[in-house]
């Protein structure tokens, strides 16, 4: 089964959880602290995300960081900073999009697919 029907199937992918939990590590753990004294997967979390984020447009990364740094399930975070911005259905669509296309970048990345 390819990736986009296991994506279909399911909604999801398998890494999605994975992915979230590393960006949202990576946006609570500032630079300047690193990850000294935490473990190697983490370390190797963080450093994935943070080399995908360098690469993205400041704009993107502005919005991916806007999203995930609030306290809610992604799905409301993501209802939420719609509503909040006055966003419509495609842009918030496009958001997903740019969601999922930074979580299989980072995926990738981890050796996750």
């Amino acid at each position: 089964m390819s990736e986009k029907q296991v994506r279909k199937k399911n909604k999801r992918c398998y890494y999605s959880d994975y992915v979230n939990h590393a960006i949202r590590f990576y946006l609570s753990t500032p630079e300047g602290l690193k990850v000294e004294g935490k473990k190697k997967a983490d370390v190797s979390n963080w450093m994935a995300v943070q080399s995908v984020f360098y690469s993205l447009p400041d704009a993107d990364r502005e919005l991916l960081t806007a999203v995930y740094s609030r306290h809610y399930r992604l799905s409301e975070a993501v209802r939420l900073y719609c509503l909040e911005n006055k966003i419509d259905e495609k842009a918030e669509g496009d958001l997903w999009t740019l969601i999922a296309k930074t979580g299989a970048v980072i995926a990738r990345r981890r050796g996750l697919i």
